[in-house]
């Protein structure tokens, strides 16, 4: 057992009233907190905090290519970006991933490239999934990353299904399952935890408590003081963590897949965060929270936290986080630009690629629709 499970696991425990966090919101860590005594090293904190700013200016753009009308529709992350990325650290290659709408790292953490996902922002023939799926609902195979389904929580139910598979095959790995707070009030989010409960499966389900289920505050969600002690009723543990401390979430997420994979037993993750732009392009946040509300959030934010940390320990300044946003435009820029010429999804990818063996219903349809000229 490394240093970091032996530490971690001596700080923390499920169910807690209050999330775990190490370091304030100035950046400056709680009490004698450091991350070199957990077995952190400098490079890993460097790279989420580059990882989450290439993810937030992503979702910049995408809002830009809704505005500019090349892009249908967009679902933003932003506010999201540390509780992501610092909990997708702390998997390997082989671990699966089932990401919901606002996993956009899942891609770019794990390998994928810009250009894959502005193609898949605005529904181009070099989109991994070849325009099939509407913005937001990511997925690369060759990255572990799964496809999500439109359902709110099936995901959920999809990888309870992966971490039998992976249990019975006795294989050294786990998945992990995002959502938000919102999706624990469907019955996938009980049935999967029911059952990872029950059959001791390598299952984390992470949610990310952003305070909204859309326009509905979770407080007109459950009366559960948490969403982390929900776990208590199908014996999975449940942590409750800062999810805009970069480190706190990675040290919970780690603790877990390494339990996970030694014992093959669920945990559930709660990340306390918040949504600082509305739910999505088609909404209009200010029908329902207050501006001051959001502000305030603002002032939490997990990527201006971690750079404050990382200047505090003396690893970052103003010169590399300038040659930093440099790097980061130009990359977006030139993806968006590939994506932009790119040609569009060829019509017969409607009908092939979507099952092994194509059913000979869809090959009647692809035979209607080139007698049309399409």
């Amino acid at each position: 057992m490394d240093i970091t499970i032996e530490t971690i696991s001596k700080l923390i425990n499920p169910y807690t009233d209050k999330p775990l966090k190490f370091i304030d919101y100035d950046g400056r860590p709680i009490a004698d907190f450091s991350h070199e005594k957990f077995g952190i090293q400098d490079e890993l904190l460097i790279e989420i905090y580059e990882d989450a700013v290439l993810t937030r200016e992503i979702d910049n753009m995408g809002w830009i290519l809704v505005r500019q009308g090349k892009a249908g529709f967009y679902i933003s992350i932003k506010g999201h970006e540390i509780s992501h990325v610092a909990s997708l650290k702390a998997l390997s290659e082989k671990d699966f991933v089932m990401p919901y709408y606002r996993t956009v790292p899942s891609l770019h953490v794990r390998g994928a490239t810009c250009e894959e996902i502005f193609s898949q922002i605005m529904g181009k023939n070099t989109d991994p999934l070849k325009g099939r799926q509407m913005p937001g609902h990511l997925g690369k195979k060759d990255i572990n990353v799964f496809v999500l389904g439109s359902p709110v929580g099936v995901g959920h139910v999809v990888a309870l299904g992966v971490s039998m598979g992976i249990k019975y095959r006795k294989e050294e790995r786990v998945i992990i399952s995002y959502g938000g707070e919102g999706a624990t009030s469907e019955g996938h989010f009980h049935s999967a935890l029911n059952f990872a409960g029950l059959f001791k499966l390598p299952l984390i389900v992470f949610v990310l408590n952003n305070l909204y289920a859309i326009s509905v505050p979770r407080t007109m969600q459950t009366a559960s003081p948490t969403i982390a002690i929900k776990g208590k009723a199908y014996n999975v543990e449940g942590y409750f963590v800062d999810g805009n401390d970069a480190i706190a979430t990675y040290l919970v997420t780690k603790k877990c897949v390494y339990e996970a994979k030694k014992s093959k037993k669920p945990f559930l993750i709660e990340a306390l965060t918040y949504r600082l732009d509305p739910h999505s392009s088609a909404d209009d946040d200010k029908r329902y929270r207050a501006r001051k509300e959001v502000e305030d959030w603002e002032r939490k934010d997990g990527i201006v936290r971690l750079r404050k940390y990382l200047e505090y320990k003396g690893l970052w300044d103003n010169d590399k986080e300038n040659a930093l946003r440099e790097k980061v435009t130009k990359k977006i820029e030139k993806a968006v630009e590939f994506a932009e010429n790119a040609p569009l999804p060829d019509p017969k990818d409607m009908f092939y690629e979507v099952y092994k063996e194509t059913p000979w219903y869809l090959v009647e349809e692809y035979k209607e629709l080139k007698e049309e000229g399409i």
